[in-house]
């Protein structure tokens, strides 16, 4: 029982489980961190600590001995500290590459308002620099479209900070989040404005490593206090909700309508467009409007029935083609997924009457 008191007492002995606490926290946010320290044979090593916490504990709840409680407390957690970085999936490798480590690392966008937009005389300023991890596990189907970041979301996101006016004070959903920037860009917003009721930005998908990714990026941009995730599934939206509400895809609970909607690139196909549509006039308020930004008919395949679709549900519609708004809204798009020049881009303006 003695050596169980000195390897709970060990100055050494805490100062290394302080260390495994934070790697076990920097790896819940960075994956690339996680896997890294698994190929560099950690793994190992925690297996053997793991073992010899386990034996210790053993010998506690099997000795006639009277001991303390404090005792058995620290060494459990100690094991369930070990226990979140540990993991016997994971095996020695060699070590990532340069280039698998950069296309790993967080994509870093600049954002800030666009020159020469103003209300009542007054520019808005609203500069800010968000960092996004892409999911990294290859794609295999349409429905991993959200692992990567995609030109739209950098245009709806630089257009919200010149624009602020349309989420303040309001209750705001991104739909087909994908990688979350445009609705993290919200919740930036809302974090940094004063004066105005910060109310909660809900960024959606349907995919569930995706809502994972989304919920790291969420904490990885210190927006949690006004941010948060959910699973929405255009498909199971009805369109017929004329006061408003949406189903929760892990609940499937109903939830509240909000006041605003973003999306960006969120139609694949024609059956995209229906569903969207119908999303957006269920999950609006009345006299809501949504803000949606896609490519055109040339590089996203069922755009073009889009407008229809949303007037066919009772929304109201303008577009506007991106290119005519601001160049500074095309900025960084190239590091995008689908990106080439020349592509043209829709600014959708959609209100529920």
């Amino acid at each position: 029982m003695n050596v169980i008191q000195e390897f709970c007492s060990s100055a050494k002995i805490e100062n290394l489980f302080r260390i495994i606490s934070s790697l076990s926290k920097i790896s819940q946010l960075d994956n690339t961190l996680g896997e890294e320290i698994s190929r560099a044979g950690s793994q190992a090593i925690l297996k053997r600590l793991v073992d010899q916490i386990k034996e210790y504990i053993t010998i506690y709840e099997t000795s006639t001995n009277e001991t303390s409680e404090e005792l058995m407390d620290k060494l459990m957690d100690y094991l369930d500290l070990t226990c979140e970085l540990y993991s016997p999936m994971q095996s020695r490798g060699m070590p990532f590459t340069n280039e698998e480590i950069e296309r790993r690392l967080p994509l870093v966008y600049k954002l800030g308002p666009n020159q020469g937009e103003e209300e009542d005389g007054k520019y808005h300023d609203y500069p800010t620099t968000i960092l996004i991890s892409q999911v990294t596990v290859r794609q295999s189907s349409q429905g991993d479209v959200g692992y990567v970041m995609w030109p739209s979301a950098i245009v709806l996101s630089r257009w919200l900070l010149s624009n602020p006016q349309h989420i303040l004070g309001k209750s705001v959903l991104e739909i087909g989040a994908g990688c979350g920037l445009v609705g993290i860009a919200a919740a930036r917003i809302i974090a940094q404005s004063n004066g105005e009721e910060k109310k909660c930005v809900t960024i959606t998908d349907v995919n569930d490593l995706v809502i994972d990714n989304i919920a790291k990026n969420i904490v990885l941009n210190d927006v949690s206090e006004v941010a948060g995730v959910a699973k929405l599934d255009f498909y199971e939206q009805t369109g017929k909700n004329e006061s408003g509400k949406w189903i929760e895809g892990f609940t499937f609970q109903d939830r509240e309508p909000v006041e605003v909607i973003l999306a960006a690139d969120i139609i694949c196909q024609p059956s995209d467009a229906t569903a969207a549509a119908k999303t957006i006039y269920d999950a609006l308020v009345p006299t809501g409007r949504a803000f949606v930004v896609c490519a055109d008919s040339e590089h996203r395949f069922g755009i073009e029935i889009f407008q229809e679709e949303c007037e066919r549900v009772g929304l109201e519609i303008t577009t506007t083609n991106v290119a005519d708004m601001s160049e500074d809204l095309l900025s960084d798009c190239h590091s995008t997924s689908g990106y080439v020049d020349g592509m043209n881009l829709t600014f959708y303006d959609i209100q529920k009457k």
